[in-house]
């Protein structure tokens, strides 16, 4: 019994903590990187072609077609905060050439086509705060999520520490984009519906917000694993990639490709890995 009361209050220590040091443990562990103007631009492309889906026609098809055609995919749902006590109102896709948003209010049940997609280990799915999201998906919708990376619990690892952060917020902080650009009046509304996007129409505004955060949970989700937890293993591999090219002399090149040469090797460190210490 002591034990257990002891053990409840090392918990409970850290995570005050974790909440009280937070600020400072983002600075110290996440590697940021601001969007590129290429990115930029490619964000705007995107933003002026959201395409939404309120019905099973070719637009519904030709979106599970590029859903299908990727390797992985950024999600979001809404309203999704309370789960199961949530009624979904939109699925928000966003796939590597266009941003999908399924009105649930207008399809009225996530389609079986859908649902297998979701359901497999691939395309991958990235999402924020999935604990959430998934059980609503199951209570709701009895739909099971697989293949999922979630960008909370990636920038938990990243920054060793598990204080809570909105998708929003870690945005902003890893992506170094200012909160002003990552909102829409509507999230502020008085009106709880339009706040919560189940009022209809969903406004420009809405849309755009909406699709903005899944295409920018992607490009965080690539900088919290690339650019943080597998930086040693990018690292690594571009050190074995310029192996033969500091070697000047052709001959000594041609000696060292034969097949069973393990020149560039001594770069590769096989028992690397990422892990945190959790208490």
């Amino acid at each position: 019994m002591d034990d257990d009361t002891t053990n409840s209050e090392d918990i409970n220590n850290t995570s005050t903590e974790s909440f009280a040091t937070a600020d400072s443990r983002e600075q110290n562990y996440v590697k940021t990187r601001c969007l590129q103007p290429q990115e930029v631009l490619s964000l705007d492309q995107k933003l002026n072609r959201i395409i939404v889906i309120q019905q099973t026609d070719q637009s519904y098809h030709q979106a599970l077609e590029d859903i299908r055609d990727q390797t992985i995919i950024s999600i979001l749902v809404e309203p999704s905060f309370y789960g199961r006590h949530c009624k979904t109102s939109v699925i928000v896709i966003a796939t590597a050439n266009n941003t999908y948003v399924f009105d649930l209010k207008a399809l009225g049940v996530i389609f079986p086509e859908l649902c297998l997609l979701l359901e497999a280990e691939y395309p991958r799915k990235i999402l924020h705060y999935s604990h959430r999201i998934c059980d609503l998906l199951l209570h709701q919708h009895k739909l099971i999520i697989n293949g999922i990376c979630d960008t909370f619990v990636a920038l938990c690892v990243a920054r060793q520490d598990r204080s809570h952060c909105s998708l929003q917020d870690a945005i902003a902080i890893v992506l170094e984009i200012s909160p002003t650009e990552l909102t829409c009046h509507e999230i502020t509304s008085a009106n709880e519906s339009v706040r919560t996007f189940t009022a209809r129409p969903l406004s420009k505004g809405q849309l755009r917000y909406l699709a903005k955060l899944a295409i920018l949970q992607h490009r965080l989700h690539d900088t919290l694993i690339y650019g943080n937890i597998c930086s040693g293993l990018l690292e690594m591999s571009g050190k074995f990639s310029c192996e033969f090219n500091k070697q000047r002399k052709s001959d000594e090149v041609a000696m060292k490709m034969h097949p069973g040469s393990t020149a560039g090797f001594d770069c590769i460190n096989p028992y690397y890995k990422i892990s945190t210490s959790i208490e």
